[in-house]
Parts: C-alpha cells; sequence; structure tokens
C-alpha cells in the first residue's frame, strides 16, 4: 500500500506540473500573439508644422503600380513571387532613402505619409527577404522564446534609433494618428 501511495502521490506531482506547465505555455502564447498597446514614443512627437518638405514615394508608388493587384474579394495583394529584381532594388533604395530621412524635420500630414509607406514598404520588404511563405506569421524572426512573426524585430534605424514594425504601429502611428 505504501509503494501505490508513494507512486499516487509521484503521478498527481508529474500531473499537476504538466498543467501547471501547459497553463503557463498557453498564458505566454496568448500574451505572444497579442498587439501590444499603443503607446506614444514621446521622441516622435517632434515635427515642424512650417516645414515644406515633401518626401518622394514615386519609388513606391511605381511599384505599388506594378506589384499591387486586386482580387475579386476586395483585398488587393502585393505579387511577390513577379517582383523583378531591379525593382526589389528599388524597394530596398527606397526604405533607405526613408531610413534617412529627417522625419522630425517634416510637418505632420507628411509625417503620416511617411510613416505609413515606410511601414508598407518594410513590411513587403520582410516578406520578400523570407519568400516563399504561406504567411507573415511564418517569418519567426522576432527576438524572444515566445515571439513570433516578424514584428519585434529591429529592422531599421531612424534618426539614430532602431525601430521594428511594431514600434512603428504601436508606437508611433497608432497613438499620434489614431490610425487603426
Amino acid at each position: 500500500m505504501a509503494n501505490f501511495t508513494c507512486s499516487f502521490s509521484k503521478l498527481r506531482r508529474s500531473v499537476l506540473a504538466a498543467l501547471l506547465a501547459f497553463v503557463a505555455i498557453l498564458s505566454v502564447g496568448s500574451l505572444a500573439s497579442a498587439a501590444p498597446k499603443s503607446e506614444l514614443w514621446p521622441r516622435w512627437e517632434a515635427h515642424d508644422a512650417a516645414s515644406e518638405v515633401v518626401v518622394d514615394h514615386a519609388a513606391w508608388t511605381r511599384l505599388l503600380g506594378l506589384y499591387a493587384r486586386p482580387n475579386a474579394d476586395g483585398v488587393t495583394r502585393f505579387d511577390y513571387a513577379g517582383l523583378q529584381d531591379g525593382d526589389r532594388a528599388t524597394l530596398d533604395g527606397y526604405i533607405a532613402a526613408l531610413s534617412a530621412t529627417p522625419v522630425s524635420t517634416l510637418n505632420r500630414t507628411e509625417q503620416y505619409a511617411y510613416w505609413l509607406n515606410f511601414y508598407n514598404a518594410l513590411t513587403v520588404q520582410v516578406i520578400l527577404d523570407h519568400h516563399p511563405v504561406d504567411s507573415i506569421r511564418d517569418i519567426n524572426i522576432s527576438p524572444g522564446l515566445f515571439a513570433f512573426g516578424p514584428w519585434d524585430r529591429k529592422l531599421v534605424r531612424v534618426e539614430g534609433e532602431a525601430l521594428s514594425l511594431n514600434d512603428m504601429e504601436h508606437r508611433i502611428l497608432r497613438p499620434i494618428w489614431r490610425d487603426p
């Protein structure tokens, strides 16, 4: 009877430990899949209301004209497989130019266009870097044991600050312009 009680007690502890581990994994997994809270980084509030500088988005506009395809379901998709090598160089150059732009010297309207286009172009670049993939969620380059997707990897520098896609979306676009 003592052996049975000891074995049952060990089994019960093992089951309890496994259950706790499972709950912990589910909790961390749900945290990893949740979008970060919109929280402004005050550093990005700087702007010049009187600025008349216009950022050149012609390269990005041209790429969208060539590779953005409207579908019957109403969703426009980018033709990653169809992108030509020369156009990849154009995309990379456009992103480099945006990285070098002193965004704090722009007016708010120009900053909004800058950040939206930068976020979208950078997303396309990340997907192209890992193409072919079924989903952007399959690109597991974010740092951290339970992180997934590309959103938390620092991908570019703007005015000396390393930024991720999440930084652009949840620290700049959503809090400043209330853009969902």
